[in-house]
């Protein structure tokens, strides 16, 4: 197994229950459309996913870990929301076919190597149908901010990408290790698409800690 396909496997197993449970995503509301056919990649316990079957959309939910999966669809069962789940690692699967919508949500920041990031984002980018959209809320670098400042530096003295730093457990010791994104790399996110809008925001990391993250919504080409 390779460091990058390493890192990620890491995520089968961590029971990934952040300070905010749920990203807000009601800026996607007048984006949506009865029938629209949707991927969410890395689901988690299918929160987002169901957020959008409940808005009349065919959904799609992929997530590495069974344990979350498995909660998904219990969850899907209860609600009566048309939302199917499949457990696996999305950069495995070669058969999903074009959406109308694809989301990732605290998603590119589980991603600390550079390879397998870009793998997402190019794989990501072939399941958006022509004239279809890509939603990807995620974390941004906050070099103003000490807490982070210092981590960061920790993560470069460690041989890190730029912008990696380590996630303590609750328990203690590393829980993993995740990115914050600079503007050249949101750049490099938001290129091959039509931005539609790009906010910015305060938030919360996993434990708490004050953090930035980017809300981008882009469009890709109807001759795709």
């Amino acid at each position: 197994m390779s460091k990058e396909a390493s890192e990620y496997a890491r995520w089968r197993s961590i029971d990934y229950r952040p300070t905010l449970p749920d990203i807000p995503v009601d800026n996607l509301a007048s984006y949506l459309h009865l029938g629209q056919r949707a991927l969410e990649i890395g689901c988690n316990r299918g929160r987002t996913a169901m957020w959008l079957g409940s808005h009349g959309l065919d959904v799609l939910g992929i997530d590495i870990n069974a344990d979350a999966i498995s909660q998904a669809r219990a969850s899907a069962i209860i609600s009566n929301v048309k939302t199917h789940f499949i457990e696996g690692d999305f950069l495995d699967q070669t058969d999903l076919g074009k959406f109308d919508l694809v989301v990732m949500i605290r998603v590119l920041t589980c991603f600390s190597q550079l390879k397998s990031w870009r793998a997402l984002l190019a794989r990501s980018f072939e399941c958006v149908a022509g004239g279809g959209l890509i939603y990807i809320h995620d974390f941004i670098a906050s070099p103003e901010n000490d807490s982070y400042r210092e981590r960061y530096r920790e993560g470069a003295r460690r041989g890190w990408r730029p912008g990696n730093f380590a996630v303590p457990g609750r328990e203690g010791g590393m829980l993993f290790i995740a990115h914050h994104h600079s503007g050249e790399e949101l750049n490099e996110i938001m290129s091959p698409y039509e931005k539609v809008f790009l906010n910015i925001h305060d938030s919360l990391s996993l434990n708490g800690n004050a953090c930035r993250m980017f809300e981008f919504l882009g469009e890709r080409d109807t001759t795709a």
